[in-house]
């Protein structure tokens, strides 16, 4: 009897490594994914702003075609790591409105600014597959994400009234990521997904350059957290098996 226990277990073992499905048979993927995303942050007061109004001031940023790359590597449990370059990024950007004086033609100029951006932001995921033992194309799986992040805008006027402001966010997203991936060759793969960020909690710290000020007047900075902001997003990539 223990024998035809031990070949009835046996059985059972190779039968399950037999409907492991064949999808998911790599250890690492390189993905491309276009990420598009709308965000919405509210502030009190802006940089410089000295002000005893309840202004509230809001920011938007709508982001349709973005670039990213992303890594992904298998675990024991046939789940999957994953780490994304979500934004790297550094750029100069100059407005000025000028009066021109037709006769001379002088040119004074009256109002304008340099603003210089970076952006740094990465993500880890940590993907549940629920499609392990059935050989199918599609797979759903389910992602559990934190993304940090940085962000600056520094705002050099070019007028010798005003000063220069800066403004940082340094900060961490919580995200929760259904997914659906459609294999479609043995190398290639779809990988369709949602983020819903239900958390997110960052340091902000605003600079206003005014001589006038004294040093600890020329600085503000907070800390917030938000359940659930303001942030939608959807990402579809394409993934190749290394």
């Amino acid at each position: 009897m223990k024998k035809i226990g031990l070949m009835i277990l046996l059985l059972l073992f190779m039968k399950s490594g037999w409907t492991q499905n064949a999808n998911l048979d790599y250890k690492n993927a390189i993905k491309i994914y276009n990420l598009t995303s709308f965000e919405e942050y509210n502030k009190s007061k802006k940089p410089g702003d000295t002000s005893s109004n309840n202004y509230c001031y809001t920011t938007t940023m709508l982001k349709i075609l973005q670039p990213t790359i992303a890594f992904q590597w298998k675990n024991k449990k046939n789940n999957f790591h994953e780490v994304e370059l979500t934004s790297f990024m550094l750029g100069k950007l100059g407005t000025k409105t000028e009066i021109k004086n037709d006769t001379s033609n002088d040119r004074q100029t009256i109002s304008g600014n340099d603003v210089i951006s970076t952006s740094l932001s990465a993500r880890y995921e940590y993907i549940l597959n629920f499609n392990k033992s059935k050989d199918r194309k599609f797979v759903p799986s389910l992602g559990l994400g934190i993304n940090p992040y940085y962000r600056q805008n520094k705002y050099l006027p070019k007028i010798s009234t005003s000063f220069p402001t800066s403004e940082q966010y340094l900060g961490v997203k919580l995200f929760l990521t259904p997914r659906l991936s459609y294999y479609l060759t043995s190398k290639l793969f779809i990988d369709i997904n949602i983020p819903i960020c239900f958390g997110e909690i960052y340091y902000t710290i605003d600079k206003y350059e005014d001589p006038t000020l004294t040093i600890e007047q020329r600085t503000t900075s907070s800390v917030d957290f938000r359940e659930f902001p303001k942030i939608f997003s959807g990402r579809i990539g394409i993934g190749l098996k290394i």
